[in-house]
């Protein structure tokens, strides 16, 4: 990953600071050369971790790509470490330099978070959020502690997002430090974990190392007295007895942040959602939890039920906080995760795959997603999420859904609506219920779709067996005309193939197939009976005898395949028996006519040898023209075959044939079965339909609605036109959730890019 995105802007950070140093106190000196120190050791650590990691999982990987990719990942690491902790080292010392960024920047969405088109992108940048929001967690108070004594000894202010020492910034050296570094994916993440576990999951120790040489020397050396005091103060009227003072809003005037960084009182802070350049401490994603389950349980008061428009949640905790009197901020993760459901949302409302019913619907699970996702950082990395797999389970059912006049009393629109209802009611922190209503969704899906499937199933068969007679009738009528054509056969023998032949051919066609054995027998009878009357005699008279018998049976058989009249079966067998009659009774006399020639050329040949006897040229006797023969061979008759063409629908006929590089052309070969699309008869008729066959005999392709009634077929050339005209559109393929992130990621990159 030679160019791997950046988790945050650390390099612009640098940039910034390299303009504009920053002349450091001395207490800051000391700082950051003991932090410098500390933290080198704990990186150098870690590398030998990294190396029994990446070798076992190697040993482990399934396929040789990725093991090869892990053995290099390893080999690299190897080499490379002493300058990963140099560039670590380095970017520590340039955090140091702390500019006053500009307001609108840290207010505006963090686009960097968000460059990662691909999963590999979107898995860093969980690791890596989810590494800082456990640090910032755990070590709040010395955190705190730290931003108030530096803020002492910088000439700006000093705050969460801009401590050099703060779980950012740690991470943000460290993800600098390996991203020069083209290796694996996993190996990448590993590096990141171990990262985690060695560094990021310590830093309460570290925290503490600093505050105190902040302490030795003088900056604030009170400070944890102060603020216990403070707690005790806030917190005295509830445990006073005052009735009803434990549930009441902290009283106005106190401007310290609830222990953990919650919401704090109107004071000194205006009511309602700061930025996080307000220096107020973040609240803890359980309590963002707890003012998103509030949201959640009124959603019905702020978000119509006829209408879909994604939902702007931090205009309603904003709302939320203002009647509460009291004043917060989010996370940077918290709010990117906040923006990012948002904007997927978006998208899913404006999918054209999916009725305006429905959006409507759906749009009611953002604040329950938007929930799953501040819980559980990996959410929109983890692919088989309970709860994106039942968003896109609802979305892939209502796909060919059209709204009609009476739509709420539809089965398929009540069971979406009621899924929906139950997750507002029912979901607070137990993704066990997406997993619940997932499984019984599946479970009307199935019933619904075997409905369907009979009635496509009966409209395919019909279409196909239409197909099989068309095409079994132009492959017959191959076979008959190869071997009748400018042939001189006997009047029985064309009552043969005409009345019996032709409908054992088709049935076996229609049953077997051409690839099939009986269809071969069948073609080798007919040409058997075409050559027994054209065969030169008395040369084949041999061939014939030998071929009669098995030749009388196998027509036999035929009879009985097509049921014929026994008397009307005896007359063509009685026709056929005097054709054979004549040809031996003809092979008879044309023996006898040569054996007469050859007796007198032999006397001819005698009288001239006495008469001449210095001529020793002997003549030959002439031969008696034999009866010309051609009988197409079994490999011409399967060529005729293969090469029949089926007669084309006549809606189809005056279409100009397109050329086979037109992309809708070729598109018709590329269509799946199963895909959905949008087929427009008019301005007024519009409406959504499956490909459920293509009929190959014919070139067809059917297409039915959702309740599996046929509603269009189209030949080749006629779908080509309609793909052309946009009359037929294909609808996006692919589930809801992943096109939809997809989507949003790509334009954050796009707009990223522009901006660049």
């Amino acid at each position: 990953m030679k160019d791997s995105n950046k988790v945050v802007s650390l390099a612009e950070r640098l940039d910034s600071s390299a303009r504009k140093p920053v002349r450091l106190a001395a207490a800051v000196v000391a700082l950051r050369d003991k932090a410098r120190e500390l933290l080198q050791e704990q990186v150098k650590q870690l590398f030998g971790k990294v190396d029994d990691s990446l070798f076992s999982m190697a040993e482990r990987a399934h396929g040789q790509e990725e093991q090869d990719g892990l053995f290099q990942a390893l080999r690299l690491l190897r080499v490379e470490r002493r300058h990963i902790v140099e560039r670590f080292a380095a970017n520590i010392d340039a955090a140091f330099q702390v500019c006053s960024p500009e307001r609108e920047k840290e207010e505006a969405f963090a686009s960097d978070n968000l460059s990662l088109v691909h999963n590999d992108d979107l898995e860093q940048l969980v690791a890596a959020d989810t590494m800082v929001a456990n640090a910032k967690r755990d070590c709040a108070e010395l955190i705190t502690e730290l931003c108030l004594r530096l803020d002492t000894l910088y000439s700006v202010k000093i705050y969460d997002k801009n401590n050099p020492l703060g779980p950012d910034a740690i991470c943000d050296a460290f993800v600098e430090a390996v991203r020069p570094l083209d290796i694996h994916i996993r190996a990448r993440l590993t590096l990141l974990k171990k990262f985690e576990q060695g560094v990021m999951s310590q830093l309460k120790d570290f925290y503490e190392h600093c505050n105190q040489l902040l302490v030795e020397r003088g900056v604030l050396p009170s400070l944890r007295e102060q603020r216990r005091v403070a707690r005790q103060q806030r917190n005295a009227p509830r445990s006073g007895g005052a009735t009803g003072a434990g549930a009441g809003p902290v009283q106005s005037g106190s401007t310290a942040p609830t222990q953990g960084g919650g919401p704090v009182s109107a004071g000194h802070f205006p009511p309602g959602l700061l930025p996080a350049t307000a220096g107020i401490a973040p609240m803890p994603s359980s309590d963002l939890l707890t003012y998103l389950g509030e949201l959640q349980g009124s959603a019905h008061s702020f978000q119509p039920a006829d209408e879909a428009q994604p939902l702007n949640v931090g205009e309603l905790l904003q709302q939320r906080l203002v009647q509460a009197n009291q004043a917060a901020s989010l996370a940077k993760v918290d709010s990117d995760i906040i923006k990012l459901v948002e904007m997927l949302f978006s998208f899913i409302l404006e999918d054209r795959n999916l009725a305006d019913p429905i959006k409507t619907l759906l749009a009611r699970l953002q604040l329950p997603l938007l929930k799953v996702a501040i819980a559980d950082k990996s959410f929109f990395s983890k692919g088989g999420h309970p709860a994106r797999k039942l968003l896109n389970e609802l979305a892939d059912a209502a796909t060919g859904w059209q709204a009609g006049e009476n739509f709420e009393s539809d089965p398929l629109y009540r069971e979406i609506s009621q899924v929906v209802d139950r997750v507002l009611s029912e979901f607070d922190q137990d993704v066990n219920i997406f997993s619940l209503l997932l499984e019984s969704f599946r479970q009307f899906i199935a019933r619904e779709r075997k409905r369907a499937e009979m009635l496509e199933r009966r409209v395919v068969d019909e279409a196909d067996g239409r197909a099989k007679t068309q095409a079994a009738r132009a492959r017959v009528a191959a076979v008959m005309d190869a071997l009748v054509a400018e042939r001189e056969l006997p009047q029985v023998v064309q009552d043969w193939l005409h009345k019996v032949w032709n409908n054992v051919l088709f049935l076996t066609c229609v049953k077997e197939g051409t690839e099939s054995e009986a269809w071969s027998r069948d073609v080798r009878t007919a040409r058997d009976l075409v050559w027994s009357v054209l065969a030169p005699m008395p040369d084949s008279r041999q061939q014939l005898l030998g071929l009669l018998p098995t030749l009388q049976e196998r027509l036999r058989e035929g009879v009985e395949a097509v049921s014929l009249n026994p008397f009307e079966a005896r007359t063509l067998f009685s026709g056929l028996k005097e054709v054979y009659r004549e040809r031996f009774a003809l092979a008879k006399q044309l023996t006898e006519e040569r054996e007469r020639q050859v007796r007198e050329q032999v006397a001819q040949e005698m009288r001239e040898a006495a008469e001449n006897a210095s001529e020793s040229d002997v003549q030959q006797a002439p031969e008696i023209p034999q009866e010309a023969v051609s009988v197409p061979q079994m490999e011409e008759l399967e060529q005729v075959v293969a090469e029949a063409e089926v007669a084309a629908p006549e809606a189809e006929q005056g279409e100009a044939q397109l050329p086979e590089s037109d992309p809708h052309w070729q598109m018709t070969y590329r269509l799946a079965q199963g895909s959905w699309f949008e087929l427009k008869r008019s301005d007024d008729e519009q409406f959504r339909c499956r490909l459920a066959a293509v009929i190959r005999d014919i070139d067809q392709f059917i297409f039915v609605n959702r309740n599996g009634a046929k509603v269009a077929e189209f030949s080749r050339l006629e779908l080509a036109y309609a793909l052309r005209g946009a009359q037929l559109m294909p609808l996006d393929d692919g589930m809801l959730f992943e096109r939809a992130l997809q989507s949003v990621i790509g334009n954050v990159r796009k707009k990223r890019s522009e901006q660049r």
